[in-house]
């Protein structure tokens, strides 16, 4: 009989640097589950668009027929009712092909452990189906910059994003495992390999 891998959510706020911590977990030979990718994937759908479509209007499609991601964001930083309302009709596409994904992966025998990348781990039910949590966290300011950088947005719109989730410090708390990525990948690399270590004994003694 196989032995059930560990299934291991990853987290932390915009700007903190989950997702390249989750790539280094790869690295060490986990199978890692990217929830924000699959989202942009499922939200190319005919379908999941038309859904969309109905419920926010014309506006958040482009003369192309594609999703608008930016007028999207606009909408549901502003109104939590409709944030709620596109989590609903994307998530639970999400959380589908999130438990095939790990069905397919149980049995994959070059996998050691699998990893959930998502945002709203604690936002959703999603931590409750966990083995453990680890929370990847930097100071306010350096998760501004970063985000400064990479999505071009103001950092008015980056505090009402942030203000969205559940605060930091909540959930370093409830996370089994933490790792600081304030500054950069020689301090963060060593961290994300002491984990996966250290799981992997805790997974084996069990």
């Amino acid at each position: 009989m196989i032995k059930k891998k560990p299934l291991v959510g990853i987290t932390g706020i915009i700007g903190s640097g989950k997702s390249t911590a989750a790539k280094l977990f790869a690295d060490l030979g986990c199978a890692v589950f990217d929830a924000d990718k699959a989202a942009k994937m499922i939200t190319q759908k005919a379908e999941i668009l038309a859904k969309i479509q109905k419920y926010f209007g014309d506006d958040v499609l482009t003369i192309n027929g594609e999703l608008n991601r930016s007028k999207m964001a606009e909408i549901v930083v502003k109104n939590s009712d409709k944030l709620d309302e596109l989590k609903r009709i994307v998530h639970q596409h999400v959380r589908k092909q999130m438990w095939k994904y790990v069905e397919r992966e149980q049995k994959n025998s070059a996998c050691t452990m699998i990893v959930i990348d998502a945002p709203l781990i604690y936002e959703t039910d999603l931590h409750t189906h966990l083995d453990l949590i680890v929370v990847v966290f930097a100071s306010e300011e350096t998760c501004i910059t970063r985000v400064e950088k990479r999505n071009k947005l103001t950092r008015k719109e980056i505090l009402t994003r942030m203000n969205k989730q559940i605060p930091l410090s909540a959930k370093m708390k409830e996370a089994n495992f933490q790792i600081n990525n304030d500054k950069d990948l020689s301090q963060l690399y060593p961290q994300v390999k002491k984990i996966y270590k250290n799981i992997l004994h805790k997974w084996s003694t069990d």
